[in-house]
């Protein structure tokens, strides 16, 4: 009898370590990245002149998102830059702190202009399990937005 609870108790407690290392590798967001970063270009061009007769936030910002085999795809529409970001381009860091994934976007190094534009900027976050996670956006004007999305 004794050897039998033996046996059923090491049963037990190895399939309890395979549900925890198996749980544990599907929420691991540890290698999450970024990658595949491309934009549309300046859409167009907003001078000091031209921000004072229109409202700086008539255009509003979107976020449209895929995801597909670990990778999450995000189009960040209408995203205010330095017109001239072009140069330099756009990059993008990311924390992942759980379910929340902060997202900063902002212009490389390169020349500042005396204007801004928009622009729908894409990238991908690769290596992201699936689950529900809470998007914030620190580069939305004029304070941070955020999305929750179940992939």
């Amino acid at each position: 009898m004794k050897h039998h609870t033996i046996k059923t108790l090491a049963a037990a407690l190895l399939l309890t370590g395979m549900v925890a290392v198996a749980c544990h590798k599907e929420g691991d967001t540890t290698k999450a990245t970024v990658q595949n970063i491309s934009n549309t270009g300046c859409s167009y061009h907003t001078d000091k002149q031209a921000l004072e007769e229109k409202g700086l936030f008539d255009d509003n910002d979107s976020v449209s998102y895929s995801y597909s085999h670990g990778t999450l795809s995000i189009t960040h529409h209408n995203l205010f830059v330095n017109c001239c970001f072009e140069e330099g381009g756009i990059d993008v860091d990311i924390t992942v702190n759980a379910d929340t994934i902060t997202i900063r976007e902002y212009e490389h190094d390169g020349p500042l202009c005396d204007c801004i534009c928009r622009t729908d900027n894409s990238f991908q976050i690769a290596h992201l399990p699936h689950g529900t996670y809470t998007l914030v956006f620190l580069s939305w004007y004029p304070e941070p937005y955020s999305i929750t999305v179940t992939i």
